[in-house]
């Protein structure tokens, strides 16, 4: 005979378990999704040394309440076409920069309203073979000294059941050496409207090649005018793009500013260099929508 009274209590528990769990995941991906990511300013974003210039210096600023303690490390990792990375592995082949360039400090303490600096010296070794070399500065918070970057906290859906969340960031940015190398060539291989979906806007997705021993460093712009007597707008805009140089090409997606593009208008997409390219127009296309 089945004991239908435990069955029963049993599947109650479970569903309870079963509904903290998925509040538990929603309410911490609504929580991320929404988060300031002003918590640490940093800058430079990217730091970057070359034969003429081999020292750099980075400042983080603290713009919070509480203070922020984080552990300096290296990780190499391997960007990707779409923009993502992948972790080097043990035996892969990687021109790191790690073992050339020296920072210090190794612990930094960001109190709140407070600058510190990170700086940076390259040693390039005799006989360095020309071209690039890149790893990743890991800015790792220590939690057992550093205040939470937020607290998230709501009710569940049971009585007496809540959750409660503690944020702590970890972020990392690219430090680039760069050895005889030159100005890499870049070109638009395709762009290609992307419909809207749902709340998104439309978009345009855009495929550059890269060739060279050098990354690219710039921003993408797309501007319309309407007809011929229209003035020029811009209705997209990507900031900081890099195509590095271990990959080809660089695929993207650049959200743009009007639901529809009206017909006959001209559009032109631009990449144009910044920082040490300022002034460098890789690649542009211009075409008429239909």
């Amino acid at each position: 005979m089945i004991d239908t009274s435990r069955s029963m209590s049993n599947l109650m528990i479970h569903r309870q378990r079963l509904a903290t769990s998925i509040f538990f995941s929603l309410a911490l991906w609504l929580w991320t999704a929404t988060m300031a990511t002003a918590d640490m300013l940093i800058s430079p974003t990217r730091v970057l040394m070359n034969n003429d210039n081999t020292s750099a210096t980075m400042v983080l600023r603290n713009p919070s309440d509480g203070p922020r303690t984080y552990r300096l490390s290296w990780e190499d990792k391997r960007a990707s076409e779409d923009g993502g990375y992948k972790p080097i592995s043990e035996n892969e082949e990687w021109s790191s920069a790690k073992d050339m360039v020296r920072f210090s400090p190794r612990q930094i303490t960001v109190g709140p309203g407070e600058n510190q600096t990170v700086r940076f010296n390259w040693r390039p070794p005799a006989e360095l073979p020309a071209g690039e070399y890149r790893s990743h500065l890991l800015l790792q918070v220590i939690p057992d000294v550093s205040e939470p970057n937020a607290t998230f906290e709501s009710s569940g859906p049971q009585e007496g059941v809540g959750v409660q969340v503690f944020m702590q960031m970890s972020f990392s940015i690219p430090v680039v050496v760069r050895h005889d190398t030159d100005t890499p060539m870049v070109s638009i291989k395709t762009v290609k409207a992307v419909p809207a979906k749902g709340g998104e806007r439309v978009g345009l997705e855009l495929t550059l090649n890269r060739e060279g021993n050098a990354s690219s460093y710039g921003k993408v712009s797309v501007e319309m005018q309407r007809d011929a007597n229209s003035p020029v707008e811009q209705i997209g805009h990507y900031g900081e793009l890099s195509i590095y140089h271990e990959v080809d090409q660089r695929t993207l997606t650049i959200p743009l500013r009007d639901a529809r593009i009206p017909e006959g208008a001209l559009v032109r997409v631009a990449y144009e260099g910044l920082n040490e390219y300022e002034g460098v127009l890789w690649a542009e296309q211009v075409f008429q929508t239909k």
